[in-house]
This record gives C-alpha cells, structure tokens and sequence, in this order.
C-alpha cells in the first residue's frame, strides 16, 4: 500500500469495521501498518468463513462406530451360529450401514448447517408421514407386537429414530425464529409443545416408549436452552411426567418392566431375566474382563445380547476399566458437542449443536441405566454401539450436521455468558451514534449496548408495558428490533478490544514521536 501526501485517506475494510487512516509521508505509512496489523489481530478473531471441522469429533465418531462392529461381532457371533447364519452376519450388516452412515456423515460435514434452517419445517413434515405411514396395515413392518419399521424383512427403516433428529432441527429453527417473542408462550412455548407432544404421541402409538422419551426429554433441553421462561417448562415437565406414567400402565408389558425394576431377583425366570443376566455378566466382567468374544452370557443366557445390553456383554470381555475407556470416548464427544455449541456463530448453530448431542447423551444415560438397574428396561440402543442400522446411520448423520457446525465456529468465546441473551438493536444504534462524535479515528467502534438477559424475564408478568419499556428503553408498543444471537456479542467483543489495542497503538505512536523530537 502506497501513500503518498495530498492523498486522501486510505479506506481499508475489515469483516465488520471500516477503519479510516491518513497518512502523509513514509513515517507516517510505518505508524499506519502498526495500527493496521493490531485491528488485523483482534479482527480475526472474530472469523466467521468456514475452516476445517472437527477433527477430535470425527476420531470420537469413527472410534465409537468401530467399537460398536466389533462388539456386535463378538455379542452375536454365538447366535449367528446356533441360527445356521455365518458368524458374522449381524456385524457384517451393521458394519454396512455404517457405511452408508459415513457417507451420509461426509456428506452432512460439508453441507453449511443453514441449509437445515431453510428445510427444518420440510424434514418434520416429512418425519410426521412416515410416522403415519408405519401405522398403515401393509406398509408399517410389525414385529413383537409393534409397527416400526417401514420395508422388508431384510431392509428395514425406523421412523422414530428419523423423527428425534426431525424434533431437533425444527425447534432450533422454531426457536431462533420466535426469539423476538420467545417471552410470549402463546407465540413460542405453544407451538413448541404442540410439534413436541404429536410426534411423542405419534412415537408411543407404535408402539415405542423408549424413543418417545428420548425425544421428548430431547425437545425439552432445547427448549430450556433457548431461554424460554422457567416456570411453564416445569409445569410442562410435570404433566408431562404423570402422563408418561400412567401410559406406562396402560400395557401389561411395561407395568411388567416396571416391576421387574422394583423387583428383579423375585422374577428372575420371567420378566426380571434379561435384567439379572446383565447384572451378573457386568459383576463377572471384574476390572480386565474375560478377553475378546470369551463372554459367556452371549452363548445364550442374555436375550439379545447384542442389542440393548451390548453394554453387559462389552464389560465382560473387557471389563470395568474397558468400560471407563468406552465412557471417557463418549465424554469426549459430548464435551466437543457443546464446545461447537458454545462457539457456533448464531444461534441456530448453537441450538442444533446442543439438540443433536443432547439426543446422544439421553440415549445412552437411558440405556447404560437400565442395563446396570438404575432406570427401567425401555428398549434404548446404546448409540454407535447396539446392534441397528437405522440407529447408527441416523447418529452418524447426526454427527455430520454436527461437523458442519464446527466449521463455521468463532475462534473465541463471546463474553455475553448465555445463548440465551437478547440485545437491543435500537439500544445499540443510539450508543453507535453517540459514540460517533466523540471517537473521531474509529468511528465504527462503538461502546456495547447492554445486553437484557432473559433470565430476567422469566417469571416476570405479561402486560408490565413499563417493566418492559424500563429493559429496552424504548416505548412499551413499539417495535423492538432483536438480535438473533452471538454474532452481535462477538462483534461487541471484538470492538472492546479494537479501541484498547487502538489506545495502545496511540500511545505507542505518541511515544515514538516523542522520542524522535
């Protein structure tokens, strides 16, 4: 960059901040490129382009999906067997669907996670018919009394497990879009619960009380992440909670669960037998286990042993410090799942981050509880690790979307604590424009605005006009124009430290000035 004197000042422009420098003589293009290369620093911390994903995330994912094969191999290898199939058929169709899973994963890496913004409300359409679809006599595949799968005997495709992601990627849109009103129930918690309970009541007609769980206990952390009031979400889970219970009741074979849990060595032979067989191959699995495929509760005394207690058979052969191994790769992913939250540049990213880890850690609190007899028996795979196509190619497209996530994160945190903070944009222009006048070199680093938490209105009462008016510091009726997330945060962030390192540059420049008169 050339400068010469007579010239009027250079314009050189930043993602969001337009830095306007003059310089007269070759002194003067010296102090300028020091400034320049300090606004360079802090303006890059605020990237938002796309960058290379994840690359723990994928090792965790690869590393989890691989256990799973071999586990499935060595759970059913004795069944496969005893049913005249070769000895890894199960891991053989397993180890194919996760092929496609890994395709549809590297696929989703590279898809920008806004596309699912643009689609959310397509893909919970398309979740609801083929929710509906299973139930149609000669479509709807059924098997042990339940229609859930779509396909044939040697293909199946299971709609619920489509629907936890569908639940996922609507209320994140849903949420981000309400984020003006999300104090207003009416507006947002209502058609939040509505979504939420019909694809639930839709899951547990088929039926599947296990994922209709998980998919609610799924809606409700995004729906306590996004920042709703406190108050209607307990309630909701409170009624909610009754409900489950007595459809709990409703058939002979889950109240039979429920006492099997209470009561499992007293009916050891009939409904607390899968239960005790668990019990009693994770207690010999002791701290090393018996060694690869030298489970004995797999040759016949656990029911679908490679299945929903997979767990059991894996710390038998491997033991209790095998199973500390498998729990840190699973605290892994989910420790990279919300750091991708917390760093997602807006808040649907934030949201959806949150949504897709979060169906992984219910699913796998939800079955690694029951296998060790601390909830109910609810059919639950363990995620990448039971046995079923669908469920390991819909976590694997999970933790694609979720790659795609980590591409477009920031590379510091925002100083605003929560996803769930509303700035006033009204409030952020007339401190942009006071700012104006009194900061003559950088005009576009103005002061923050002040951040109004949501936390703050949570139990407060609808219709204070004042209360409101007193938070905003705008007219009660007026329009209020919201920020949709943290891209503003960051960029409020990033101004606090462009006029610090702008101070220092002045200083230094006033010092080096000093030093040569």
């Amino acid at each position: 960059m050339a400068c010469t004197g007579g010239n009027p000042p250079d314009e050189v422009s930043f993602s969001f901040v337009i830095v306007h420098l003059g310089c007269r003589d070759m002194k003067a293009h010296v102090e300028l490129k020091d400034e320049l290369s300090s606004v360079t620093e802090w303006g890059a911390n605020v990237r938002t382009e796309r960058h290379q994903p994840d690359y723990i995330l994928m090792i965790t994912v690869l590393m989890l999906t691989g256990i799973g094969v071999v586990t499935i191999y060595s759970a059913s290898m004795v069944y496969d067997l005893h049913m005249g199939l070769s000895p890894g058929h199960f891991a053989v169709r397993q180890l194919a669907a996760a092929i496609l899973g890994l395709v549809a994963f590297a696929v989703c890496t590279y898809i920008p996670y806004h596309f699912w913004y643009r689609h959310a409300a397509k893909c919970l359409l398309a979740s609801v018919a083929l929710l509906l679809l299973v139930m149609v006599p000669g479509i709807g595949h059924r098997s042990l009394g339940a229609s859930r799968w779509i396909g044939t005997s040697s293909f199946h495709l299971q709609p619920s497990e489509l629907a936890v992601i569908a639940i996922v990627l609507y209320l994140a849109f849903l949420l981000t879009k309400k984020l003006p009103v999300l104090h207003d129930s009416k507006r947002a918690l209502r058609p939040a619960l509505v979504i939420t309970y019909l694809l639930t009541i839709l899951v547990f007609a088929e039926p599947d009380m296990g994922t209709a769980m998980t998919l609610f206990l799924s809606a409700t952390v995004l729906l306590f992440a996004s920042g709703l009031r406190i108050k209607p979400l307990v309630l909701t889970l409170a009624v909610s909670f009754g409900l489950g219970v007595l459809g709990a009741h409703m058939a002979s074979y889950r109240s039979s669960r429920l006492t099997a849990f209470f009561h499992p060595f007293q009916h050891a032979q009939t409904s607390g037998y899968q239960l005790v067989q668990g019990l009693t191959a994770i207690a010999n699995g002791g701290w090393t286990g018996r060694g690869f495929a030298a489970s004995i509760s797999s040759t016949g005394y656990l029911p679908e042993s490679y299945t929903d207690f997979i767990f059991a058979v894996f710390t038998e052969e491997w033991g209790w410090l095998g199973d500390i191994g498998l729990l840190a790769i699973f605290a892994v992913l989910i420790w990279r799942g919300f750091h991708i939250a917390r760093y997602a540049r807006d808040r649907f990213g934030s949201l959806l981050a949150i949504g897709l880890t979060s169906t992984i850690i219910i699913q796998a609190a939800i079955n690694l509880g029951a296998v060790t007899w601390m909830l109910p028996v609810t059919g639950i795979p363990l995620p990448f690790i039971s046995y079923g196509g669908t469920d390991v190619a819909i976590n694997l497209l999970a933790a694609g979307i979720l790659m795609s996530v980590s591409r477009e994160t920031g590379l510091v945190m925002p100083e605003e604590d929560t996803i769930a903070d509303i700035i006033s944009v009204d409030e952020l222009r007339a401190e942009r424009s006071q700012s104006e006048s009194t900061e003559a070199k950088f005009p576009s680093l103005q002061q923050p605005a002040r951040v109004t938490r949501l936390s703050s209105r949570r139990g407060r009462k609808r219709g204070n006009a004042q209360t409101r008016q007193q938070d905003v510091g705008a007219p009660a009726r007026s329009q209020r124009n919201l920020s949709l997330s943290w891209r503003a945060q960051q960029e409020m962030a990033s101004d606090r430290r462009g006029r610090q390192n702008g101070r220092n540059s002045e200083s230094s420049r006033d010092k080096r000035n000093r030093g040569k008169r």
